[in-house]
């Protein structure tokens, strides 16, 4: 599982928990916003055979680890197999379509959880 570090943006989120309810749904919003952009990039670096893969790209609703709101991108059931194409077997190259996803897009949804707090914020 990638982590995404929110370098840089932590008095928007200090703001933002100020709130309470309303910078929950705040943050729910950004979190789902970046996990589309995150969903956009796998969804385009998955190989296509059938497209069943491609079509299993799914971003997860918001969910709570540790006390750390996160969503998570990847193959729903439907792609079960993703996992071997991403990091291969025995008789199969791994294909890191996940990772390439990830890599290129993380800068972009750090960028749209900023906007979404600043946005919820009214800045």
């Amino acid at each position: 599982v990638a982590d995404l570090k929110l370098e840089g943006i932590e008095d928007l989120i200090a703001e933002v928990e100020k709130l309470g309810a309303k910078g929950s749904r705040i943050e729910n919003q950004a979190l789902r916003e970046a996990g589309e952009i995150v969903r956009q990039a796998i969804k385009q670096e998955a190989p296509q055979r059938t497209g069943t893969l491609k079509k299993s790209i799914e971003t997860s609703g918001v969910k709570t680890k540790d006390g750390v709101k996160h969503v998570e991108v990847g193959p729903d059931k439907e792609g079960w197999y993703g996992k071997f194409v991403e990091f291969g077997t025995v008789k199969m190259k791994a294909n890191p379509f996940m990772a390439r996803g990830y890599e290129n897009s993380k800068d972009r949804a750090v960028d749209k959880i900023a906007e979404e707090l600043r946005k919820g914020l009214g800045l």
